[in-house]
């Protein structure tokens, strides 16, 4: 399955060295000049990990020219969210995306999304990782913001409680 991702997702598996699990469940994965730019201006420990995600399994596409109705849904939303937004809704492809204002916009889209837990339940699944939970920790650790009740509704999920 092909996939288009916003930064958010990259930095959050970046963070804690998982970034690898992308390649291992999707055949590609596609984002945005935008979400590039964002990514090469980080300046942090995962820094090194995107720059070897991005010169390997991860390939920039620039989005097409959005229609109004894509626009419209998407006004409120940063750039790279904008452009990782209408890149899925040109390819008609599912989308990463942790944001809630941008999760919102891709599904009046009628865009599938997903998230960067959800990525890490399917990793699960599919035997890649061996539990969901001190990964969201470990994310959460490293400066993402994840609530406990969030954590304990996926770590359900997992099977984890």
């Amino acid at each position: 399955m092909t996939i288009v991702s916003d930064t958010g997702p990259l930095i959050a598996l970046a963070k804690i060295d998982h970034l690898w699990l992308l390649e291992n469940l999707f055949s590609e994965i596609y984002l945005p000049p935008m979400v590039h730019r964002e990514l090469l201006a980080k300046n942090s420990p995962e820094a090194v990990i995107l720059d070897q995600a991005l010169s390997g399994f991860i390939h920039v596409a620039a989005p097409p020219t959005m229609p109004t109705k894509v626009e419209t849904a998407m006004h409120r939303l940063d750039p790279g969210e904008q452009q990782a937004i209408a890149l899925a809704y040109h390819r008609q492809e599912p989308i990463i995306l942790d944001d809630r204002l941008g999760r919102d916009a891709a599904k009046k889209l009628g865009l599938r999304v997903t998230g960067t837990a959800a990525v890490l339940l399917q990793a699960k699944k599919s035997l890649h990782i061996p539990a969901v939970r001190p990964l969201l920790i470990e994310i959460r650790q490293n400066g993402y913001w994840l609530s406990d009740e969030f954590l304990n509704v996926v770590a359900k999920m997992a099977g984890e409680l």
